[in-house]
């Protein structure tokens, strides 16, 4: 593999590049640190521009790799189900189920709805939108990966269909081999993203996306997509992200 192919170098939008163009490590010069510390006084405004334009990018590629997926109806009966056992969970506060509210940022009960509560359930640890009662290493090492990990794991996971293996390392291979996404993972951070895969799916299983056996579900080829672009702020089954541009 080549050293430019590190999918953290070249995700679905990269922000610094770490290596040279011809693949080598780049020879920083002044200018060069100079141009790191702009990026690194940007302020918050400039920031948070950037940082929905990536999610609007991967919300808008995750509708064009899964387009048969788009407006397409839940398995109802599996739909509810889940939703129920969300709920006890939630109420029960046992993990991963305790993880919800506050990934979710819910401030009182759980939405009434089983699609909407679904959705937001399965992507609140990526969206965490509030204080998650989760160690920090674990916080931290989910927040490690980035837009060209989840989408290109749940487009690859998506397209293997039901039944598909949903191990962290299956999760890396199809990132790895997803054609939307460039790059792919540097060996020195494999390990790192399927831990934080790990964490992931104890909540996909506990939300029957996956199964008892490690495998996509009906719901989860269905759901998963949908809980992603929640999680970016954006509507899969929008025909365009509603956001205005930054």
């Amino acid at each position: 593999m080549a050293e430019d192919d590190d999918r953290h170098d070249s995700n679905v939008r990269p922000f610094v590049p770490r290596k040279g163009d011809d693949g080598t490590a780049a020879d920083l010069d002044d200018a060069d640190f100079a141009e790191l510390d702009d990026l690194f006084d940007l302020d918050e405004d400039e920031f948070l521009a950037e940082w929905e334009e990536a999610e609007g990018g991967a919300v808008e590629l995750l509708r064009e790799a899964l387009p048969e997926l788009v407006r397409a109806a839940p398995p109802h009966d599996e739909l509810h189900d889940a939703a129920e056992r969300i709920r006890a969970g939630i109420a029960a506060r046992r993990p991963p189920y305790s993880y919800i509210p506050g990934g979710a940022g819910w401030s009182a009960k759980p939405p009434a709805d089983d699609r909407e509560l679904w959705i937001a359930a399965s992507g609140s640890l990526i969206a965490g939108f509030g204080e998650i009662p989760m160690s920090v290493q674990r916080q931290s090492t989910i927040m490690a990966l980035q837009h060209g990990d989840w989408a290109g794991a749940v487009i690859g996971l998506v397209r293997a269909g039901v039944g598909a293996p949903a191990e962290p390392a299956d999760l890396v291979e199809y990132a790895d081999e997803c054609p939307e996404i460039e790059g792919k993972a540097d060996p020195d951070d494999v390990e790192v993203i399927e831990e934080g895969f790990t964490y992931l799916l104890e909540l996909w299983e506990a939300t029957g996306a996956i199964d008892e056996h490690g495998r996509l579900s009906e719901l989860g080829r269905w759901g998963l997509p949908r809980a992603l672009a929640w999680a970016w702020n954006g509507d899969f089954d929008a025909e365009e992200d509603p956001r205005p541009p930054a």
